[in-house]
């Protein structure tokens, strides 16, 4: 497949996979099979994405490795951490009420430094996650050249923080941990992902089926250990059939800047998406008195994604523009 082609692909995957993260925020309370089916795509999809996009051929050294993933990850990270904690000092806990001025100003920046952001920025636990298992699949890949073992080896690490209820680790590395085996699977099928064909009919269906038969089964069964299993299982069948659906959404309509715009500022949508639907939720209750985020009108919680997105991107483009340096980027 030609570069081009799949740097389409992987711009509709991203745009697709942050809609349904600014989704179910809007609700998080969002249930069914199909809504079961759709958080297959939202962080699964996002971190087996972000598996195949990693090269380490790139990097000679740890050294320079890590100094790229803070300049992308954790400078992004500090500055909206430092913008919306002082927001949240000087209006933000008055909006919120007294159970939000009872909580100490130095929390915040606990979090920040624990990487585990709650008060100010909780969606950034997944930048400060990503940065772990980038950093932790690194190692295990210089380490272990074995891709079966390196495999065995991260659902090892899986099970370990299952097992043990490893919660609330410095930098999300219980969670890096839990996402690691998507990451790792797809950037050791990096070559068989990218000769994936959108218009095989047969593999997308089974892909389809084979993961909505595991999570049916996954729906009526209690056990722990079952339920996350099948959970891996199915966030990676179901793969196939997303990426051979991004394909052929980019053979039919070829690149579109906006979706390209969207993927490329992703940690942009993911740092205000909390603070716009929050406003919305005002909105409502101020015109409707009451939630119509919280309704059963799916319709409404879809609207608001594709404009909390929309809204994010004006302000991409300001950033990008004139201070790029919030998100580790040079002035142009």
């Amino acid at each position: 497949m030609p570069t081009e082609n799949r740097k389409i692909w992987i711009d509709y995957a991203k745009c697709f996979s942050i809609f349904l993260v600014v989704l179910f925020h809007t609700n998080p309370n969002l249930e069914g099979f199909v809504f079961d089916f759709l958080k297959l795509l939202r962080m699964p999809a996002f971190f087996l994405i972000s598996g195949f996009l990693f090269d380490i051929d790139k990097w000679n050294n740890f050294y320079k490795f890590i100094h790229h993933r803070v300049k992308r990850l954790i400078v992004p990270y500090f500055w909206f951490s430092l913008i919306f904690y002082i927001l949240w000092l000087i209006v933000g806990r008055t909006i919120v009420g007294e159970e939000e001025m009872l909580i100490s100003p130095f929390t915040p920046i606990i979090e920040f430094l624990r990487g585990t952001p709650k008060i100010i920025l909780a969606p950034y636990w997944f930048i400060t996650c990503l940065f772990s298992i980038q950093t932790i699949f690194y190692l295990l890949r210089k380490l272990i050249k074995s891709n079966s073992l390196l495999i065995c080896t991260t659902c090892s690490l899986y099970f370990i923080v299952l097992s043990f209820n490893l919660t609330n680790l410095p930098w999300c590395i219980d969670k890096a941990l839990l996402y690691l085996p998507f990451y790792a699977v797809a950037n050791i099928l990096k070559t068989q992902i990218e000769h994936i064909k959108h218009n095989n009919i047969i593999g997308n269906i089974i892909s389809f089926v084979i993961t909505l038969i595991l999570l049916y089964i996954n729906n009526i069964t209690d056990n722990l250990y079952i339920n996350h299993i099948l959970y891996i299982m199915s966030g990676i069948c179901i793969i196939y059939a997303y990426i051979a659906f991004c394909k052929f959404i980019s053979q039919k309509i070829g690149s579109i800047n906006i979706i390209k715009y969207i993927g490329d500022n992703n940690i942009i949508t993911l740092a205000l998406q909390n603070y716009i639907i929050g406003c919305v939720k005002i909105i409502s209750i101020l015109l409707f008195s009451a939630n119509m985020l919280a309704s059963n009108y799916y319709f409404i919680n879809i609207v608001v994604a594709i404009i909390t997105i929309m809204i994010s991107m004006i302000f991409a483009i300001v950033i990008n523009r004139y201070a790029p340096f919030i998100i580790g980027k040079k002035n142009q």
